[in-house]
């Protein structure tokens, strides 16, 4: 099951922006984020983000079943 919204929102808090696609998947995984979060980041297009919400837009949305 891949990490919803909220799920994304309260590791993505803690993140130091602005900060690129690599540094956001570094952060992450040194903040403690879990696998469902860690693999939503996966599918974060590269760049350079200012805010959690930024990031927010750029994943792509999960289908939902």
């Amino acid at each position: 099951m891949l990490a919803d919204r909220a799920d994304m929102l309260r590791v993505l808090s803690h993140v130091q922006f602005p900060a690129t696609r690599r540094e956001i998947v570094q952060q992450c995984e040194e903040l403690g984020a879990g696998p469902e979060q860690m693999d939503r980041l996966d599918e974060l297009p590269e760049g350079t983000y200012v805010e959690a919400d930024t990031v927010l837009q750029a994943l792509p949305h999960p289908m939902h079943e």
